[in-house]
């Protein structure tokens, strides 16, 4: 698999948890509102955070933090 950052987004759409309920883009305060919720839910363990970076793609699933700039 390449790290193109379009290949990248499509694994994290693939292995993500469908996100129920959500068939409208919202806006504003709204958003902003659903966003917060969001990382409360992410934020209520280590382990759910874990989860978010590592399908986000800047944490191995060892936990180690990747390197996402080469030079």
């Amino acid at each position: 698999m390449s790290n193109t950052p379009s290949s990248t987004i499509s694994r994290i759409r693939s292995h993500s948890e469908p996100v129920v309920g959500h068939t409208k883009m919202l806006e504003g305060e709204a958003l902003l509102k659903d966003m917060r919720a969001y990382r409360k839910k992410i934020a209520t363990s280590p382990e759910a955070a874990r989860k978010f970076l590592v399908e986000l793609g800047v944490l191995t699933i060892d936990g180690k933090r990747k390197n996402l700039i080469r030079g």
